[in-house]
């Protein structure tokens, strides 16, 4: 009887140990890079390059409260240019922009978490 009391108990912590540590996986951070195709209040679209430099599939992601959006322009400070980051709002931004995104995936798909556009005049 103990026997079995003690593979019981066994068998017990392995499932707790598998279901634990399923839940503790870190979410994935994915990277894109390529231009807009559509911004909208609560989502972005973009078409991400391939590895290949072709244009890959659509890509929509959603846009959350956290999602920081920035452009990317260049300032002189001192007599000498040094790149600097502006806050951008997503109604701000323009179809064919180029753009560079880190997106994680979860239950109600691609999330935005960063974005960096290049300026309009530097497509």
């Amino acid at each position: 009887m103990s026997k079995l009391r003690t593979a019981s108990f066994v068998l017990c912590l392995c499932f707790i140990a598998s279901h634990c540590s399923a839940q503790d996986a870190a979410p994935a951070l994915l990277l894109a890079k390529g231009v807009i195709e559509k911004a909208e209040k609560d989502s972005l679209t973009i078409l991400p390059r391939e590895s290949s430099g072709r244009f890959g599939k659509t890509l929509t992601l959603k846009l959350t409260g956290t999602s920081k959006i920035s452009t990317l322009t260049t300032e002189k400070r001192a007599g000498k240019p040094v790149h600097v980051q502006r806050d951008t709002n997503a109604k701000d931004l323009q179809v064919k922009q180029g753009i560079a995104i880190i997106y994680t995936t979860g239950p109600a798909g691609p999330v935005l978490l960063a974005a960096v556009v290049q300026p309009e005049s530097e497509k």
